[in-house]
C-alpha cells in the first residue's frame, strides 16, 4: 500500500530511510530545536501561572503520554472509565476532536458512558458535568494544561522507550522523557512478551521522576467477526492496520497464534475510502483479513464482515495496582 505523510514520517522516525533518512532528519533538526523551544517555554508559564488554567468543579483525571500514539490511551481510558461506573461513580470521557474514529471506538466499547468531543477541553468538561457527569476522563491530555486535572496518568510505551530522543517533527517525541516529573502516575504498558524489560524500566523511570509507576499490559483479547466472537481464523490472513503502531499490531496477531500472509498498512486515522477497500480486497485475494478495532470502525461499511475479524486487546494490570487504586481514591474521596 502507498504509505501516506503519517506512515512515512513513523518510517522516518523509526530509522528505515536508510542515508536518505539520515539526511532528511538532520535537516529537521532546526525545526525540532524551535519545537522544543516553544513547548518549554509554554510549560514554564503554566508552571509559574503566568498563562491562566480553569477548574471544571468535578474531579478531572487526564491520561496522555509524550510521544505520538501507540502508548494505549483509548483502551486504557475506556478500561478505566468502566471500572469506575462499575464502582457507582457517573464518568463521562472528553475527546479533543482531532481523530474521530477515538470518540467512536468509546461509544463502541462504553455504549453507557458519555463522550464529549471539542477541541474546547473546558468547555467540553463543564458540558459533561451538566449532563450528570461526577468524574471526567480527558483522553490524550498531558500537553493540555489549561484545564486543571486532579490527576495526571501518563503512559509510557515499552517497546519504543529505547528509541532516540527527537521531538516534533524530526521524531515521535512530544516533550522530552524529563516531562514525566510532571505525572502523578506513570503507567508502563507493554504489547509483546518483555515483562522483564518493562519492570526494569519502570524501576528506572520510579528512580528518574520519583513518582508512582504501574506495570500494565495490553495483550491479544477475543476475534469479533462483525461484533459477534468466533475461533481464530485458520490464517494465513492479510492484516490491515492503519494505527500508531502496525508492528505491534501485528505482535499480537501473530502472538495469537494467527500467520500473516501481508501486511497493509496506512496512516493512523485514515478515512477509509471504497478505492482503498478496493485494493485490500485484492490484496487479500481471498484470505481473511484481520483489522483493529479501530479501523474496523471505519472499515465495516466498506468490507464484507464475513471476510473480516477483529482482534480485541485486554488491559490487564501487571505490577503496582495498588498505587493505581490509591491515586484514584485519593481524587474521588
Amino acid at each position: 500500500m502507498k504509505l501516506g505523510l503519517s506512515a512515512l514520517a513513523r518510517t522516518l522516525w523509526h530509522g528505515d530511510l536508510g542515508a536518505a533518512g539520515a539526511a532528511l532528519s538532520l535537516a529537521l533538526a532546526p525545526a525540532e530545536l524551535l519545537y522544543r523551544m516553544a513547548a518549554g517555554v509554554r510549560n514554564r508559564a503554566y508552571d509559574h501561572s503566568l498563562l491562566p488554567t480553569s477548574a471544571a468543579g468535578i474531579p478531572v483525571i487526564s491520561i496522555g503520554n509524550i510521544a505520538v500514539g501507540g502508548s494505549g490511551k483509548t483502551p486504557f481510558t475506556s478500561w478505566l472509565a468502566q471500572r469506575l461506573a462499575r464502582a457507582g461513580r457517573h464518568p463521562a470521557i472528553v475527546h479533543g476532536g482531532y481523530a474521530q474514529d477515538e470518540p467512536e471506538l468509546h461509544r463502541d466499547w462504553t455504549p453507557g458512558i458519555p463522550v464529549v468531543v471539542d477541541r474546547d477541553r473546558v468547555r467540553a468538561v463543564r458540558r459533561a458535568a451538566a449532563q450528570g457527569a461526577d468524574v471526567v476522563l480527558l483522553d490524550d491530555a498531558f500537553q493540555h494544561r489549561r484545564l486543571r486535572r486532579d490527576l495526571d496518568i501518563v503512559l509510557v510505551g515499552v517497546e519504543r522507550w529505547q528509541e532516540p530522543v527527537r521531538l516534533l517533527p524530526r521524531g515521535p517525541w512530544r516533550e522530552a522523557p524529563s516531562a514525566l516529573r510532571r505525572a502523578d502516575l506513570i503507567v508502563c504498558v507493554r504489547r509483546t512478551p518483555v515483562e522483564h524489560e518493562a519492570a526494569v524500566l519502570a524501576a528506572a523511570l520510579r528512580r528518574a521522576t520519583g513518582r508512582d509507576v504501574v506495570r500494565a499490559h495490553l495483550r491479544p483479547g477475543s476475534w469479533l467477526r462483525n461484533g459477534e466472537p468466533v475461533p481464530p481464523p485458520a490464517g494465513p490472513v492479510l492484516l490491515v492496520a492503519g494505527v500508531a503502531d502496525p508492528a505491534l499490531l501485528e505482535a499480537n496477531v501473530r502472538a495469537a497464534g494467527v500467520p500473516v500472509a501481508g501486511v497493509a498498512t496506512f496512516p493512523d486515522h485514515h478515512a477509509y475510502t471504497p478505492a482503498d477497500a478496493e485494493r485490500i480486497r485484492a490484496s487479500a485475494a481471498g484470505r481473511t483479513i484481520v483489522t483493529s478495532a479501530k479501523d474496523w470502525i471505519k472499515l465495516k461499511t466498506l468490507l464484507d464482515a464475513r471476510q473480516t475479524c477483529v482482534l480485541t486487546q485486554e488491559l490487564m494490570i501487571e505490577d503496582g495496582g495498588a498505587l493505581l487504586d490509591g491515586a484514584l481514591r485519593r481524587v474521588l474521596s
